[in-house]
């Protein structure tokens, strides 16, 4: 008895180690940041850029935080990308979703001067990826722009 209870234990402990281990992914994140503050006499005004793609394992990841006069520009282009008759608007904020069998393929989100894209690697197709990070280069370039 003593002996068929050390086996079974020996097996859950050796169960437990093997579902301990974990994989390593590799992932990138391309950020860029710009601030800029304007004082006048009368007040001052702060300004705020940030643009990151984060490109792991499993996830396709697009963060933009633009000036507020870009909105109807970043806005434009997204409805070229993705179509007027895929957007819907929920809590103030345009959407473009896409979902295969029951999960959602790709989220594509603007809120003001805020857009989060997430794209599920495992459910895209290498064309569908690369469609996005096509859109993030253009993304970029778009909100880079200097007011003119």
């Amino acid at each position: 008895m003593k002996t068929l209870i050390t086996i079974l234990v020996n097996l859950l402990i050796g169960l437990l180690t093997m579902n301990a281990q974990t994989s390593s992914t590799s992932s990138s994140k391309s950020t860029s940041e710009v601030t800029i503050s304007i004082s006048d006499d009368s007040s001052e005004k702060s300004y705020s850029r940030s643009f990151a793609i984060i490109d792991m394992g499993k996830s396709f990841r697009i963060k933009i935080r633009f000036m507020k006069y870009m909105e109807n520009d970043v806005k434009s282009y997204l409805i070229d990308q993705f179509g007027k008759e895929n957007m819907t608007i929920e809590d103030e904020a345009y959407l473009w979703r896409k979902e295969t069998e029951n999960e959602e393929l790709y989220e594509v989100r603007l809120k003001e001067n805020r857009l989060r894209i997430n794209v599920d690697k495992e459910l895209a197709s290498n064309k569908l990826i690369k469609k996005f990070e096509r859109i993030g280069k253009e993304l970029k370039s778009i909100t880079s722009k200097n007011e003119n």
